[in-house]
């Protein structure tokens, strides 16, 4: 898992998660307005609440959209759990070992819809798929098909 650090403001988004859920927050990356929290596994509903009210009550102190996703030690599970609510047909993990080390990535197959959707406006959506991958199995590209 890559080094991740954290400036003051992703700090007090963090501790402002761990105080009003009592989840623990293994990332989080701010864009825009959304805050984009990786907790950990196990710890997803706790942090969600109750008919989605920790969320909305966070969202509207904050001021910013939520997105919370929880964190798995396997990539092709992490990556279900990233797109969760989206129709993938199949994810898989690819790995080429050389002698200048190892490349891995994760293949994505949808249709076309579900592709939009994962890629998102501008790319969004794929460029926080791809960097929250690389923070967490250290996988260098997703593709999608």
């Amino acid at each position: 898992m890559a080094e991740r650090k954290f400036d003051t403001e992703s700090l007090r988004y963090i501790a402002a998660l761990e105080n009003t859920t009592g989840a623990e927050v293994k990332d989080c990356i701010v864009n825009d307005n959304t805050i984009f929290y990786v907790v950990r596994e196990g710890h997803l509903g706790t942090a969600i609440g109750k008919g989605g009210l920790n969320v909305k009550r966070l969202s509207t102190k904050l001021g910013k959209k939520l997105h919370l996703v929880e964190l798995h030690n396997d990539p092709v599970q992490f990556t279900k759990n990233l797109l969760a609510g989206v129709t993938v047909e199949n994810i898989t993990l690819k790995e080429d070992v050389k002698e200048d080390g190892r490349k891995r990535w994760i293949i994505i197959e949808a249709d076309n819809k579900n592709r939009g959707t994962i890629l998102g406006k501008g790319g969004k959506n794929i460029e926080m798929i791809k960097a929250l991958l690389k923070r967490h199995h250290e996988i260098e590209d997703v593709i999608v098909r």
